[in-house]
């Protein structure tokens, strides 16, 4: 590392304001508008729909330049998603840009403000005792029947949840009849509400990965059991490891549970909501979401055919969005799940949606207090650019880019997501990461500042359960009929080689960001993560540091099902867990790994640290280990972790691969890496690799660079400069 890193995030609105200057418009538009108005500066239309419109005719017209509409500061809300089509496309190399008036703050919202509040007087007899007399109750405005989040201005208001506890049973790995709707609970942790349709239950259904909220369905109080109306991702028993304090299973949107100052309960079926307020009394500023999705890009999907037509050079910047509801998970949600069910197969759960869009840009735009997502890329994306946009405070994933199942069709590919400042995601659905590529390759994933995700930061994956029968996760995407055209001998069990052109998530590269403070909530999960994807993905020089987890796994994975990854130049430094997992034929050459934590800074020990570089299972055949500084300062820390207990006929071996030339040291252990090489050694690998002191500048002050004396030189490892981690006013 060249200089020490410097530190990040600091005046990011005022970058945003210099690489968003924009000339004069062709059209503007402001809430006090007048959507009669011809659009000029002087009289602006009132909504960004009249503007698309007018644009739309210059089009038709035969448009020969780009065109800019400028909306001015102010709210404006929509009542429905507005979309883009082909009809509102750039044509040629021609750019149709909305963006934010200079010094301005346009604001996109679907929340519908809440009025006609009146203090409950002895209505609602379920309250706690301790809510009695704090409570209001509204009726729902004309056109909101029903929603899952609701605002207070620029706060999320939490939804009134019982106290939590976990299921009542563990069950085995098999999965006990009935699994995807059945729960087994604790006495009194469940009961018959009247209105049961607007009740739901949170869960973390047996793996730490994935967090479900379903609707109840049946209650039977007596027994202990309740049917959920939509099906959980796993059987809804106690999971099999990771720390959760607040427990993995309670109640949400029940009167009872209504305890607490901002928490709301609402009543769809008798169209009330109750809400005990911040203040005295319920402000103006009170909002109930009507969309999910406030705009959308979308060309013509031919989604069982060959081709699709994009829509192409839309841009949109400086805006903000913001009060956006949760999209639910429907009845129907087996086989449609991207992995884990961490997010939704071409569903309407990000505020702004691209579905079929070439050369679109959303650059520079703010998005926050939402119930899902921020920006999501569906099927046919080329060529988009997602870039210095701010994402915070939000129920889902940042940024997701989606392409089509396994098959012949591949084209969501060559996209940029860079220069963003990603955190606070999944406060909802707490397994969204910050930046989510599936099936979508060849996309360059750098410069982003990523930090407070409660999963995992950067997840790039293709993967799939290759199930015919459509009950497996990810298993309805499959293009079964394009892949049995181009290689018939392909079913059930074929190798990832045979499989691998039909995996999209290849040639990505992840690179130049800086990830901090991940893994807040849920468990297993990672930094960066790489699964189930084609060849040829890129992981280099990110610095991740600061991942402060009881519950983190490794700080770069390679999973399952995972081959031909180059992960190269990236500084490790101070985190809780694992330096890298590799559970195939991967490179790992030329990182930093320094101070892993065995403890958080609460002083839990760390529920994964097998090694700084683990091996459990899959064959590393082919990998290179090479020129890597692994630099521990806690007694007791493993450097190598080799086989599983999942395959102990199987094991994963160092000697399978070709590992040299790495530098090995403890502090607190001055043998450490002397063991470590001892026992390698004899199986005829590192054999120039050394134990000794790297010699770094200052590692308190995360100065990396090597002194003059360092041995890291003669064995050809190369100094790391982060000097460019992380956003940048860019291009």
């Amino acid at each position: 590392m060249n200089k020490a890193p410097r530190r990040f995030g600091l005046g990011l609105a005022a970058i945003l304001a210099a690489c968003n200057a924009l000339p004069a418009a062709d059209f503007y538009v402001a809430p006090n508008g007048d959507d009669a108005n011809p659009g000029t500066e002087a009289r602006p239309f009132a909504t960004p729909a009249r503007a698309r419109d007018a644009v739309r005719r210059r089009i038709a017209a035969g448009l020969d330049a780009d065109v800019t509409v400028l909306l001015r500061g102010g709210t404006y809300r929509l009542g429905e998603t507005l979309v883009f089509g082909p009809a509102d496309s750039g044509d040629g190399e021609h750019t149709i840009t909305y963006a934010a008036y200079a010094g301005e703050t346009p604001v996109l919202s679907s929340g519908v403000p809440i009025t006609g509040w009146k203090r409950l007087d002895g209505e609602l007899s379920r309250l706690p005792e301790v809510a009695q007399g704090h409570v209001w109750v509204a009726g729902l405005p004309e056109g909101v029947d029903r929603f899952l989040t609701l605002y207070d201005g620029p706060r999320r208001l939490p939804r009134a949840r019982s106290q939590g506890t976990t299921p009542a049973k563990r069950y085995p790995r098999t999965r006990p009849p009935g699994w995807r709707h059945r729960l087994e609970f604790r006495p009194g942790a469940l009961k018959v509400w009247p209105g049961l349709s607007g009740v739901e239950i949170l869960v973390v259904p047996q793996y730490p990965w994935v967090v479900n909220l379903l609707p109840l369905a049946r209650v039977d109080a007596a027994a202990g059991v309740a049917e959920t109306a939509v099906p959980a991702t796993y059987p809804m028993g106690q999971v099999y490891f990771g720390r959760f304090p607040e427990g993995t299973l309670w109640v949400e949107n029940v009167p009872e549970a209504l305890d607490e100052p901002g928490e709301w309960v609402l009543d769809a079926e008798n169209r009330k909501l109750y809400l005990w307020p911040l203040d005295d009394r319920p402000n103006d500023r009170i909002v109930a979401p009507r969309l999910s999705e406030l705009i959308r890009i979308e060309g013509e999907i031919d989604y069982d055919g060959p081709v699709d037509k994009p829509v192409r050079n839309i841009h949109f910047r400086g805006l903000t969005f913001t009060h956006g509801d949760r999209w639910p998970w429907q009845p129907d949600k087996v086989g449609w799940g991207l992995q884990h069910d961490w997010e939704m197969f071409d569903r309407p759960t990000a505020l702004v949606r691209l579905r079929g869009a070439e050369g679109c840009a959303v650059e520079g735009c703010h998005f926050f207090q939402s119930g899902g997502a921020a920006v999501r890329l569906d099927l046919h994306c080329q060529r988009n650019h997602i870039a210095r946009n701010h994402i915070d405070h939000i129920g889902g994933a940042g940024i997701l880019l989606a392409g089509y199942g396994p098959g012949t069709k591949d084209v969501n590919r060559r996209n940029e997501v860079t220069d963003n400042h990603v955190h606070h995601v999944g406060e909802l659905l707490w397994h969204s990461p910050a930046v989510f590529a599936w099936q979508s390759g060849e996309n360059r994933i750098a410069h982003n500042l990523i930090h407070h995700t409660p999963y995992t930061a950067v997840v790039v994956s293709g993967r799939i359960h290759w199930t015919r029968s459509g009950e497996g996760e990810c298993s309805k995407t499959i293009r079964w009929a394009e892949i049995e055209r181009a290689v018939p001998q392909v079913r059930t069990g074929a190798t990832w080689q045979q499989r691998e052109r039909f995996l999209h998530a290849r040639r990505n590269v992840v690179e130049l960001n800086e990830i901090h403070h991940t893994m807040q909530m849920l468990g297993d999960g990672n930094c960066i993560y790489i699964s189930g994807c084609g060849g040829g993905n890129v992981v280099r020089r990110n610095y991740l540091h600061g991942a402060d987890s009881a519950n983190i796994n490794a700080n770069i994975r390679c999973d399952d099902d995972q081959h031909e990854t180059l992960i190269e130049y990236n500084v490790i430094f101070r985190s809780c867990g694992e330096g890298f997992i590799s559970k195939g034929n991967n490179t790992i050459r030329n990182n930093f790994v320094v101070d892993l934590r065995s403890h958080t800074s609460d002083g839990l020990p760390c529920g994964h640290q097998r090694g700084y570089l683990v091996l459990p299972y899959g064959s590393p055949a082919g990998s290179v280990i090479e020129r890597n500084i692994l630099y521990a300062r806690e007694k007791g820390q493993k450097l190598l972790y080799e086989g599983s207990h999942h395959a102990p006929d199987k094991r994963a071996m160092l000697r399978d691969c070709r590992a040299d030339y790495n530098l090995y040291f403890n502090t607190a252990e001055p043998d450490w890496g002397t063991r470590h090489l001892e026992a390698q050694r004899p199986f005829g690998i590192e054999a120039h690799s050394l134990s000794a002191d790297p010699k770094f500048l200052d590692v308190e002050q995360r100065d990396l660079r090597f002194g003059p004396d360092s041995p890291a030189r003669a064995l050809g490892i190369e100094p790391i400069d982060l000097a460019d981690v992380g956003p940048r006013c860019g291009s």
